[in-house]
């Protein structure tokens, strides 16, 4: 399944994000900083999509395709 979880380094979407990634789900992970996310959440092979909640025009093409999100 293709999941993506807005707030993806916060407490509950980085252990939300890892127990997804961690069953084989597809996970692509909304964060406000790349290189943040890449130390939290590196080596599960989630896509990181740089964005911000006040700005969800920026990153609603990332939305496509995905079959559940967790906000």
């Amino acid at each position: 399944m293709r999941v993506f979880v807005t707030g993806g380094t916060g407490l509950l979407g980085s252990n939300l994000v890892q127990l997804l990634a961690r069953d084989g789900h597809s996970v692509t992970a909304l964060v406000r900083s790349k290189e943040r996310a890449a130390r939290q959440l590196g080596g599960l092979g989630v896509q990181l999509v740089e964005g911000d909640m006040g700005d969800v025009a920026g990153f609603a093409p990332a939305l496509a395709g995905h079959d559940l999100l967790y906000h």
